[in-house]
Protein backbone atom coordinates (compact mmCIF):
# COMPACT_ATOMS: atom_id res chain seq x y z
CA UNK A 1 0.00 0.00 0.00
CA UNK A 2 0.93 3.72 -0.67
CA UNK A 3 2.04 5.34 2.91
CA UNK A 4 0.21 8.06 3.37
CA UNK A 5 -0.18 10.75 5.94
CA UNK A 6 -2.41 9.46 8.16
CA UNK A 7 -2.51 10.50 12.29
CA UNK A 8 -4.19 8.62 14.87
CA UNK A 9 -5.40 10.51 17.59
CA UNK A 10 -4.81 9.97 20.95
CA UNK A 11 -8.16 9.54 21.72
CA UNK A 12 -8.28 6.26 19.27
CA UNK A 13 -5.22 5.62 20.33
CA UNK A 14 -6.00 4.85 23.91
CA UNK A 15 -9.48 3.25 22.78
CA UNK A 16 -11.82 6.22 23.88
CA UNK A 17 -13.75 6.71 20.74
CA UNK A 18 -14.27 2.69 21.01
CA UNK A 19 -17.24 0.84 22.39
CA UNK A 20 -16.10 0.42 26.35
CA UNK A 21 -16.21 -2.76 26.23
CA UNK A 22 -13.22 -2.83 24.33
CA UNK A 23 -11.50 -1.15 27.17
CA UNK A 24 -13.02 -3.38 29.31
CA UNK A 25 -11.88 -6.58 27.84
CA UNK A 26 -8.46 -5.11 27.80
CA UNK A 27 -8.42 -4.49 31.27
CA UNK A 28 -9.82 -8.06 32.04
CA UNK A 29 -7.33 -9.70 30.21
CA UNK A 30 -4.57 -7.66 31.43
CA UNK A 31 -5.78 -8.04 35.11
CA UNK A 32 -5.69 -12.08 34.12
CA UNK A 33 -2.49 -12.48 32.41
CA UNK A 34 -3.92 -13.46 29.02
CA UNK A 35 -2.95 -12.50 26.00
CA UNK A 36 -3.55 -15.14 23.28
CA UNK A 37 -2.27 -15.37 19.51
CA UNK A 38 -5.09 -14.68 17.14
CA UNK A 39 -6.48 -14.27 13.97
CA UNK A 40 -9.48 -11.66 13.47
CA UNK A 41 -11.07 -11.18 10.11
CA UNK A 42 -12.85 -8.31 8.77
CA UNK A 43 -15.41 -8.53 5.93
CA UNK A 44 -18.15 -6.16 4.57
CA UNK A 45 -21.95 -7.34 4.29
CA UNK A 46 -22.20 -5.75 1.50
CA UNK A 47 -20.56 -4.90 -2.16
CA UNK A 48 -18.87 -2.07 -2.97
CA UNK A 49 -15.03 -0.53 -3.07
CA UNK A 50 -13.34 -0.91 0.05
CA UNK A 51 -10.96 1.97 1.98
CA UNK A 52 -9.58 3.08 4.49
CA UNK A 53 -6.74 0.15 4.61
CA UNK A 54 -3.91 2.63 4.51
CA UNK A 55 -5.39 4.56 7.61
CA UNK A 56 -5.21 0.97 9.31
CA UNK A 57 -1.92 0.02 8.46
CA UNK A 58 -0.72 3.74 9.61
CA UNK A 59 -2.75 2.66 13.04
CA UNK A 60 -1.13 -0.96 13.40
CA UNK A 61 2.49 0.55 12.79
CA UNK A 62 1.94 1.97 15.66
CA UNK A 63 0.00 -0.25 17.91
CA UNK A 64 1.53 -3.52 16.79
CA UNK A 65 4.71 -5.26 18.76
CA UNK A 66 7.53 -5.57 16.25
CA UNK A 67 7.35 -9.03 15.66
CA UNK A 68 4.76 -11.86 16.46
CA UNK A 69 2.41 -10.27 13.42
CA UNK A 70 0.97 -10.34 10.28
CA UNK A 71 -1.48 -8.28 8.80
CA UNK A 72 -3.25 -9.41 5.51
CA UNK A 73 -4.85 -6.70 3.18
CA UNK A 74 -6.63 -6.06 -0.09
CA UNK A 75 -5.24 -3.46 -2.34
CA UNK A 76 -7.07 0.13 -1.57
CA UNK A 77 -9.59 0.71 -3.83
CA UNK A 78 -10.07 -2.87 -4.80
CA UNK A 79 -13.73 -4.24 -6.02
CA UNK A 80 -15.62 -6.66 -3.23
CA UNK A 81 -18.42 -8.58 -2.68
CA UNK A 82 -20.69 -9.75 0.06
CA UNK A 83 -18.86 -11.21 2.89
CA UNK A 84 -15.47 -10.77 1.47
CA UNK A 85 -12.56 -10.96 4.00
CA UNK A 86 -11.00 -7.33 3.18
CA UNK A 87 -8.34 -7.36 6.40
CA UNK A 88 -6.95 -10.29 8.62
CA UNK A 89 -4.79 -9.27 11.19
CA UNK A 90 -2.55 -12.36 13.44
CA UNK A 91 -0.98 -11.40 16.63
CA UNK A 92 -1.24 -11.08 20.21
CA UNK A 93 -4.64 -9.86 21.06
CA UNK A 94 -3.44 -6.98 23.50
CA UNK A 95 -1.67 -5.79 20.44
CA UNK A 96 -4.96 -4.93 18.72
CA UNK A 97 -7.75 -6.02 20.14
CA UNK A 98 -8.92 -2.19 21.83
CA UNK A 99 -8.99 -0.92 17.65
CA UNK A 100 -11.28 -3.90 16.48
CA UNK A 101 -14.59 -1.44 16.31
CA UNK A 102 -12.34 1.59 14.88
CA UNK A 103 -10.82 -0.76 12.81
CA UNK A 104 -14.43 -1.65 11.50
CA UNK A 105 -15.66 2.09 11.73
CA UNK A 106 -12.27 3.17 9.26
CA UNK A 107 -13.77 0.86 6.52
CA UNK A 108 -17.20 1.10 6.88
CA UNK A 109 -16.91 5.07 6.71
CA UNK A 110 -13.89 4.90 4.21
CA UNK A 111 -15.63 2.53 1.61
CA UNK A 112 -19.38 4.12 1.90
CA UNK A 113 -17.81 7.50 0.73
CA UNK A 114 -15.50 5.36 -1.64
CA UNK A 115 -18.25 3.55 -2.87
CA UNK A 116 -20.69 6.17 -3.86
CA UNK A 117 -17.94 8.14 -6.20
CA UNK A 118 -17.63 4.91 -7.67
CA UNK A 119 -20.94 4.57 -8.73
CA UNK A 120 -20.58 8.11 -10.07
CA UNK A 121 -17.48 7.34 -12.16
CA UNK A 122 -18.94 4.88 -13.80
CA UNK A 123 -22.07 6.57 -15.06
CA UNK A 124 -19.92 9.65 -16.01
CA UNK A 125 -18.16 8.41 -19.26
CA UNK A 126 -14.93 10.34 -20.42
CA UNK A 127 -16.47 13.42 -17.65
CA UNK A 128 -13.64 13.63 -14.60
CA UNK A 129 -15.94 13.42 -11.33
CA UNK A 130 -14.34 16.00 -8.63
CA UNK A 131 -15.15 15.58 -4.80
CA UNK A 132 -16.36 18.83 -2.49
CA UNK A 133 -18.00 16.75 0.62
CA UNK A 134 -16.50 19.30 3.55
CA UNK A 135 -19.84 20.42 3.99
CA UNK A 136 -21.79 17.34 4.84
CA UNK A 137 -19.26 15.73 6.74
CA UNK A 138 -17.91 16.85 10.48
CA UNK A 139 -14.73 18.01 9.97
CA UNK A 140 -12.36 15.67 12.02
CA UNK A 141 -12.92 13.83 9.12
CA UNK A 142 -13.44 15.98 6.27
CA UNK A 143 -10.12 14.92 5.10
CA UNK A 144 -10.98 11.18 5.03
CA UNK A 145 -13.78 11.49 3.19
CA UNK A 146 -11.79 13.41 0.63
CA UNK A 147 -9.45 10.86 0.36
CA UNK A 148 -11.87 8.09 -0.33
CA UNK A 149 -13.77 9.80 -3.26
CA UNK A 150 -9.75 10.32 -4.85
CA UNK A 151 -9.85 6.12 -3.94
CA UNK A 152 -13.27 5.38 -5.35
CA UNK A 153 -12.56 7.52 -8.58
CA UNK A 154 -12.59 10.92 -8.25
CA UNK A 155 -9.63 13.09 -10.14
CA UNK A 156 -9.17 15.95 -7.35
CA UNK A 157 -10.82 16.63 -4.21
CA UNK A 158 -11.45 20.20 -2.05
CA UNK A 159 -9.50 20.16 1.23
CA UNK A 160 -5.95 21.38 1.01
CA UNK A 161 -5.59 17.89 3.87
CA UNK A 162 -7.74 15.40 1.50
CA UNK A 163 -5.45 16.33 -1.38
CA UNK A 164 -1.98 15.68 0.53
CA UNK A 165 -3.23 12.28 2.08
CA UNK A 166 -4.32 11.39 -1.41
CA UNK A 167 -1.38 12.77 -3.17
CA UNK A 168 -3.74 14.80 -5.62
CA UNK A 169 -4.19 18.86 -5.82
CA UNK A 170 -6.91 20.72 -4.69
CA UNK A 171 -9.96 21.75 -6.69
CA UNK A 172 -12.42 24.22 -6.52
CA UNK A 173 -14.17 27.34 -7.77
CA UNK A 174 -14.84 30.87 -6.39
CA UNK A 175 -18.35 30.18 -4.26
CA UNK A 176 -21.39 32.10 -5.61
CA UNK A 177 -21.19 33.66 -1.72
CA UNK A 178 -18.10 35.74 -3.15
CA UNK A 179 -20.23 37.61 -5.61
CA UNK A 180 -23.35 38.16 -2.90
CA UNK A 181 -20.71 39.83 -0.27
CA UNK A 182 -19.55 41.95 -3.31
CA UNK A 183 -22.94 42.30 -4.86
CA UNK A 184 -22.14 41.76 -8.23
CA UNK A 185 -20.43 38.64 -9.92
CA UNK A 186 -17.96 40.38 -11.81
CA UNK A 187 -16.54 42.55 -8.84
CA UNK A 188 -16.17 39.68 -6.98
CA UNK A 189 -14.24 37.82 -10.18
CA UNK A 190 -12.03 40.69 -10.27
CA UNK A 191 -11.03 40.59 -6.80
CA UNK A 192 -10.79 36.67 -6.53
CA UNK A 193 -8.17 37.54 -9.44
CA UNK A 194 -5.77 40.30 -8.26
CA UNK A 195 -5.83 38.13 -4.51
CA UNK A 196 -5.00 34.76 -5.48
CA UNK A 197 -1.89 33.08 -6.99
CA UNK A 198 -1.57 32.93 -10.72
CA UNK A 199 -1.38 28.92 -10.38
CA UNK A 200 -4.77 28.52 -8.95
CA UNK A 201 -7.47 28.04 -11.60
CA UNK A 202 -9.84 31.02 -11.98
CA UNK A 203 -13.73 29.19 -12.19
CA UNK A 204 -16.00 30.67 -11.44
CA UNK A 205 -19.73 30.13 -10.18
CA UNK A 206 -21.88 32.00 -12.20
CA UNK A 207 -25.85 32.64 -11.90
CA UNK A 208 -26.23 33.98 -8.50
CA UNK A 209 -27.34 37.09 -9.55
CA UNK A 210 -27.70 37.07 -13.09
CA UNK A 211 -28.16 34.57 -15.15
CA UNK A 212 -26.18 31.88 -16.04
CA UNK A 213 -25.31 33.40 -19.09
CA UNK A 214 -24.96 37.43 -18.54
CA UNK A 215 -22.33 36.15 -15.50
CA UNK A 216 -20.10 33.64 -17.70
CA UNK A 217 -20.11 36.56 -20.86
CA UNK A 218 -19.27 39.80 -18.18
CA UNK A 219 -16.73 37.87 -16.55
CA UNK A 220 -14.76 36.60 -19.49
CA UNK A 221 -15.63 39.59 -21.23
CA UNK A 222 -13.15 41.22 -18.02
CA UNK A 223 -10.79 38.41 -17.49
CA UNK A 224 -10.42 37.02 -21.00
CA UNK A 225 -7.92 33.78 -20.81
CA UNK A 226 -7.81 34.32 -17.21
CA UNK A 227 -10.79 32.54 -16.94
CA UNK A 228 -10.39 29.13 -16.76
CA UNK A 229 -13.93 28.29 -16.63
CA UNK A 230 -17.15 28.40 -15.12
CA UNK A 231 -19.65 26.43 -12.94
CA UNK A 232 -23.16 26.12 -13.17
CA UNK A 233 -24.97 24.88 -9.56
CA UNK A 234 -28.06 22.43 -10.42
CA UNK A 235 -29.94 21.60 -7.53
CA UNK A 236 -32.75 20.43 -9.23
CA UNK A 237 -32.21 18.43 -11.97
CA UNK A 238 -34.50 17.89 -15.00
CA UNK A 239 -34.08 17.41 -18.73
CA UNK A 240 -34.17 20.93 -19.38
CA UNK A 241 -30.89 21.49 -17.88
CA UNK A 242 -29.14 19.76 -20.84
CA UNK A 243 -30.66 22.97 -23.16
CA UNK A 244 -29.41 25.10 -20.49
CA UNK A 245 -25.51 23.66 -20.96
CA UNK A 246 -25.26 23.37 -24.58
CA UNK A 247 -26.85 27.15 -24.58
CA UNK A 248 -24.10 28.40 -22.20
CA UNK A 249 -21.25 26.78 -24.56
CA UNK A 250 -22.60 27.57 -27.67
CA UNK A 251 -22.76 31.61 -26.03
CA UNK A 252 -19.27 31.31 -25.13
CA UNK A 253 -17.99 29.87 -28.84
CA UNK A 254 -19.82 32.65 -30.24
CA UNK A 255 -18.43 35.29 -28.27
CA UNK A 256 -14.58 33.36 -28.91
CA UNK A 257 -14.65 31.98 -26.09
CA UNK A 258 -14.37 28.21 -26.88
CA UNK A 259 -11.34 27.94 -24.19
CA UNK A 260 -13.81 28.48 -20.94
CA UNK A 261 -14.90 25.07 -19.62
CA UNK A 262 -18.11 24.17 -17.98
CA UNK A 263 -18.32 22.84 -14.57
CA UNK A 264 -21.67 21.27 -13.19
CA UNK A 265 -22.14 21.64 -9.19
CA UNK A 266 -25.21 20.95 -6.90
CA UNK A 267 -27.57 18.48 -4.86
CA UNK A 268 -29.27 16.81 -7.98
CA UNK A 269 -25.82 15.58 -8.90
CA UNK A 270 -25.74 11.92 -8.27
CA UNK A 271 -25.67 8.81 -10.39
CA UNK A 272 -28.75 9.18 -12.52
CA UNK A 273 -28.49 12.91 -13.82
CA UNK A 274 -24.84 11.91 -14.14
CA UNK A 275 -25.74 9.02 -16.36
CA UNK A 276 -28.19 11.18 -17.84
CA UNK A 277 -25.78 14.13 -18.85
CA UNK A 278 -23.09 11.54 -19.86
CA UNK A 279 -25.45 10.53 -22.50
CA UNK A 280 -26.28 13.96 -24.15
CA UNK A 281 -23.07 14.28 -24.65
CA UNK A 282 -22.81 17.80 -22.66
CA UNK A 283 -20.03 19.92 -23.48
CA UNK A 284 -18.58 19.86 -19.48
CA UNK A 285 -15.13 19.11 -18.21
CA UNK A 286 -15.64 18.09 -14.76
CA UNK A 287 -19.03 17.19 -12.58
CA UNK A 288 -18.84 18.46 -9.07
CA UNK A 289 -20.13 15.72 -6.65
CA UNK A 290 -21.11 17.01 -3.37
CA UNK A 291 -23.61 15.75 -1.22
CA UNK A 292 -24.34 12.29 -2.98
CA UNK A 293 -20.67 11.34 -1.58
CA UNK A 294 -20.70 13.73 1.64
CA UNK A 295 -23.74 11.97 3.19
CA UNK A 296 -23.03 8.55 1.45
CA UNK A 297 -24.57 5.45 3.89
CA UNK A 298 -21.23 3.77 5.10
CA UNK A 299 -20.91 0.09 3.58
CA UNK A 300 -21.53 -2.58 6.72
CA UNK A 301 -18.29 -4.16 8.23
CA UNK A 302 -17.47 -6.64 10.75
CA UNK A 303 -15.29 -8.63 12.81
CA UNK A 304 -14.62 -12.22 13.81
CA UNK A 305 -11.98 -14.71 15.59
CA UNK A 306 -11.17 -16.90 13.85
CA UNK A 307 -8.17 -18.41 15.40
CA UNK A 308 -6.83 -18.61 19.01
CA UNK A 309 -3.37 -20.03 19.68
CA UNK A 310 -3.34 -21.98 16.36
CA UNK A 311 -6.98 -23.12 16.54
CA UNK A 312 -9.99 -22.74 14.46
CA UNK A 313 -12.44 -21.05 16.12
CA UNK A 314 -15.56 -19.06 15.51
CA UNK A 315 -18.82 -17.65 17.31
CA UNK A 316 -21.97 -20.09 16.99
CA UNK A 317 -23.18 -19.89 13.33
CA UNK A 318 -19.85 -18.92 12.03
CA UNK A 319 -17.32 -21.23 10.63
CA UNK A 320 -14.65 -21.59 12.20
CA UNK A 321 -10.99 -21.21 10.18
CA UNK A 322 -9.38 -19.06 8.22
CA UNK A 323 -11.63 -17.34 5.13
CA UNK A 324 -9.72 -18.42 1.65
CA UNK A 325 -9.24 -15.33 -0.04
CA UNK A 326 -6.25 -15.63 -2.61
CA UNK A 327 -6.93 -11.48 -3.09
CA UNK A 328 -5.21 -11.11 0.13
CA UNK A 329 -1.64 -9.67 0.25
CA UNK A 330 0.52 -10.09 3.24
CA UNK A 331 1.82 -6.80 4.36
CA UNK A 332 3.91 -7.64 7.33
Amino acid sequence: MVENQFEARRAILVGDVGDIRHQRNAAVLRNNSLNPNVAIEFYSSQNGIVAGLNEIKSLLDKVLPDTGCEIWALDEGEDIKKNDVVLRIIGPYGGFGLYEPSINGILSSCSGWATATKECVKNSGEIPILARVSKYVHPNVSELADYSAVIGGATQCSTNLGARISNTTTFDTMSDSLSMLFGDAVIAAKAYDSTLQPDIQRIFSVGAIESVNQEALKITDTLKEKTRGVELVIDKYNPGDVNIINELKVRLDNAGYNYVEIYLSGNAINPDSIADLSENSVPVQGIIVEKYIGTASPLSFSSEIKQIDGSAVARNGKIPGLTNNTKLNKLA
